[in-house]
């Protein structure tokens, strides 16, 4: 009995393990074939047959590009084109085994806010990237790849999800100038094993430069020169900075401009004024896309010393204060001398001498004398702001010309500066001695022993004084036993 019963249940263990193998086999799905994708048509773009240059830095942080990593050259010319790694259209290569996932995927770009319509310019507008993924559920993350020549390698231009019809968008910054491959690509980079990838797209992006027009090579150093020039491609609202360069090598912004509609800039350089110097001077402006300069050539202006005599009839409020009834000398027959000099700081300055209106040019052929050999002045203030007080401009070492007033120290005798026939050169290097033995202005007794020669002194060989004795005008210099070193006095 016992034997019986151990051959019925082997029979039935046996049954019903075939019943199981048979039950799992039946349930098992066949594999599906991959299927290849059908290729997209390449996006071509038109060319152009200008090639821009521009020189670049870089300093203000903005929004990343999607092509980081590169930089324009040292010359500013867009690097030269390498062949892009070969990335087969895998079709479903990506697939899962049992059919689900992308089949096929398309990538299309055109330039967006571009100021020419279908040109990339670099630092300019956006990629408008878009295509679809066929067979792909809603939400499936799509990323765009531009080739790096330099590195050699796939890069990523951003990463976007599709919508409920397989299409996706994405608008990354432009970067560099070159010529660019992309590629948009679904489960990995272009080459990776099991990636959907899509069809190659390149693009030219074209260098964007500023030109500065080249300036003046000099100017009277009061004056401010125009620094001008325009941006490629030509756009408005670029806001430029003219930059002169500091004596440690670097640049300091001076002043802005804005592009107008045409791309040209200009602006008014008052950098330097009154200062004896070349100033190097560039423009340049931030890229918008990447943190770096446009940077245009160097250009130099050098500001000089000159007379730049503007001559005029003289105004009675120019005579306020130093003329009234009786004087020996009509305003009608008196000038204004509006003319530079050179200060004791070394810089220029503008200054103010009233003469005899036939005595200008001999006034001012002396003074532009003096000033070519570098003879220093003062000040040259119209003695209306001392109220026409002789001592106290005196003091204040001011050059001056008319003034209808008595002789200081002399109350009895009319100044030749009454007829409008005298002037005074810096009073305190060059003191007035009266009649009395006093010496004017008290500030000027440091000088009266006239060597060595110093700053500012007037001797009988300096070329002011040799001019305008050239020109009829006597030296007080020369007055014995009286001397008055700051007087001149036309006597022809």
């Amino acid at each position: 009995m016992s034997s019986r019963l151990a051959r019925v249940a082997t029979v039935g263990f046996t049954a019903a393990l075939a019943m199981i193998s048979a039950t799992a086999y039946a349930g098992a799905p066949s594999p599906v074939p991959p299927s290849s994708t059908s290729p997209v048509p390449t996006m071509t773009e038109r060319t152009t047959a200008r090639e821009p240059t521009a020189a670049a830095s870089s300093t203000t942080p903005v929004a990343a590009s999607p092509s980081a990593g590169h930089s324009t050259t040292a010359s500013g010319t867009a690097p030269s084109t390498a062949s892009v790694l070969p990335v087969p259209d895998r079709g479903r290569a990506g697939a899962k085994a049992q059919g689900t996932g992308p089949k096929s995927l398309a990538l299309a770009i055109t330039a967006a806010g571009t100021p020419q319509p279908g040109r990339f310019f670099e630092d300019i507008g956006h990629y408008a990237m878009k295509g679809t993924v066929s067979d792909g559920a809603a939400g499936t993350e799509v990323t765009v790849y531009w080739y790096d020549v330099a590195r050699k390698r796939w890069r990523s231009s951003g990463t976007t999800t599709t919508a409920s019809n397989g299409s996706y968008k994405l608008n990354p910054l432009v970067g560099h100038a070159a010529t660019i491959a992309f590629r948009a690509t679904v489960g990995g980079k272009p080459g990776a094993s099991g990636a959907v990838v899509s069809n190659e797209v390149k693009v030219r992006v074209r260098n964007s430069y500023l030109e500065q027009n080249t300036p003046v090579a000099s100017v009277d150093s009061l004056k401010n020169p125009t620094v001008s020039g325009s941006v490629y491609p030509a756009r408005p609202g670029v806001r430029v900075n003219i930059q002169v360069r500091r004596a440690d090598g670097g640049y300091r912004a001076a002043v802005g401009a804005t592009t107008n509609a045409s791309g040209t800039y200009r602006a008014s350089l008052s950098y330097g004024r009154g200062t004896l110097a070349t100033h190097s001077v560039r423009s340049a402006y931030p890229a918008a896309n990447r943190p770096r300069w446009e940077i245009s050539s160097v250009g130099s202006i050098k500001r000089v010393k000159t007379l730049n005599a503007v001559i005029t009839a003289t105004r009675a409020a120019e005579v306020a204060k130093t003329y009234r009834s009786g004087c020996p000398v009509g305003r009608s027959k008196l000038r204004t001398i509006t003319m530079n000099y050179l200060g004791f700081d070394k810089q220029m300055h503008r200054g103010v001498l009233i003469v005899r209106s036939n005595l200008t040019g001999k006034i001012t052929r002396g003074f532009r004398e003096a000033l070519d050999a570098g003879y220093p002045i003062a000040k040259m203030k119209n003695p209306n702001h001392y109220g026409g007080n002789d001592p106290k401009q005196m003091e204040a070492n001011n050059t001056s010309g008319f003034n209808c007033r008595k002789v200081v120290g002399n109350p009895y005798a009319q100044s030749p500066h009454s007829y409008g026939i005298a002037i005074d050169v810096n009073p305190v290097q060059n003191p007035y001695r009266d009649r009395n033995g006093r010496w004017w202005p008290s500030r000027g007794r440091d000088y009266v022993d006239r060597t060595p020669r110093r700053f500012g002194m007037l001797t009988k060989g300096s070329y002011l004084t040799t001019q305008l004795r050239r020109e009829g005008y006597f030296w007080g210099g020369r007055w014995s036993p009286g001397r008055d070193y700051q007087h001149f006095e036309y006597r022809k």
